[in-house]
Formats: structure tokens, C-alpha cells, sequence
């Protein structure tokens, strides 16, 4: 069975906070570009090559709906759950010395919305890699829709 055709595309910029993350590795520092998403605290890696910094984007945006204190503790407690689990065998494992707060940024994404029998289905493509969105990803745009209609007035109010 196919899927519908979408009843709308659109492109929308999706909050982030960046943090650069200091690491002692065996033979010296190395340097991590790491984001949060700026609803749930998703850890995200980031390839800065790969980004274009621009001002202002002429696209919907979604609001910040964590602030950066809690951002840069969920980054910490994913970021150190990765080094044990990926650096337990070493003799010298790598080790988180800083985290600096970088910047606040908005990333694209396409969205395209489905009408289905009892609602509307979303499907979220990264607008640079042009890779699906991945679960833990999806609940974050899932909450940042609920509080929108929650933030949004209501007709007749």
C-alpha cells in the first residue's frame, strides 16, 4: 500500500543549543561540536563544515522550550554515557574536560503532513543531509506541535 500524497510541504527551522565539548584524549585535546534540540535536550552531533550560519531565515520557526542550563546537563549525561559505553575497554579513555556554551541556532528541516482517517501524520527530512528523522527526534517535533496548539488562541476567545 503506498502512502498518500502529502496535503502540504513546508520547511521550518528547529531550535538548538551548540556546545563545544573539550576532550582529554590519549596524545593530547580534541574538540566535539554537539547540539541539543531546544524542546526535549536531544543530543545531537553536528559536522561545522557542514553548516552555514545565516541571520535570519525567512521559514516558520519552533520556540525554545528548555532553557540552556538543562540543555548543557542532558548533553553531560548523554555525552558521558557514550564515553563509557564506547571508551570501557581502554586503558586510557577519553575524558570531558569543558563544555562552552556556544550559540542558540535554528536547523531546517521539511516537513510534510498526511491527512489519515483521525488526524494528521508528519514525516521530517533534514534540509542539509537530507536524511530522515530519526525517533528520539520525531518526539521532540511531536512536543514542540503540542505546545504550539497549546500557546496558540483559540478561536472565539
Amino acid at each position: 500500500m503506498s502512502r498518500p500524497e502529502p496535503e502540504r510541504i513546508e520547511l521550518i527551522y528547529f531550535p538548538y543549543y551548540l556546545f563545544e565539548l573539550s576532550l582529554l584524549v590519549k596524545g593530547g585535546k580534541q574538540s566535539v561540536f554537539v547540539a541539543s534540540d531546544g524542546v526535549l535536550g536531544n543530543l545531537v552531533f553536528l559536522e561545522m563544515e557542514t553548516l552555514e550560519f545565516v541571520e535570519q531565515a525567512d521559514a516558520p520557526r519552533f520556540d525554545f522550550h528548555i532553557d540552556i542550563e538543562k540543555a548543557r546537563a542532558k548533553v553531560l549525561d548523554e555525552y558521558q554515557w557514550i564515553l563509557v559505553k564506547h571508551g570501557f575497554h581502554r586503558k586510557n579513555p577519553p575524558r570531558l574536560e569543558a563544555v562552552t556554551d556556544m550559540k542558540r541556532l535554528y536547523y531546517p528541516y521539511w516537513m510534510a503532513y498526511y491527512k489519515q482517517r483521525k488526524g494528521y501524520d508528519f514525516k521530517a527530512v533534514d534540509a542539509v543531509s537530507r536524511a530522515p528523522v530519526g525517533i528520539p527526534l520525531r518526539g521532540a517535533f511531536l512536543a514542540a506541535f503540542a505546545q504550539q496548539q497549546l500557546e496558540r488562541p483559540r478561536e472565539g476567545s
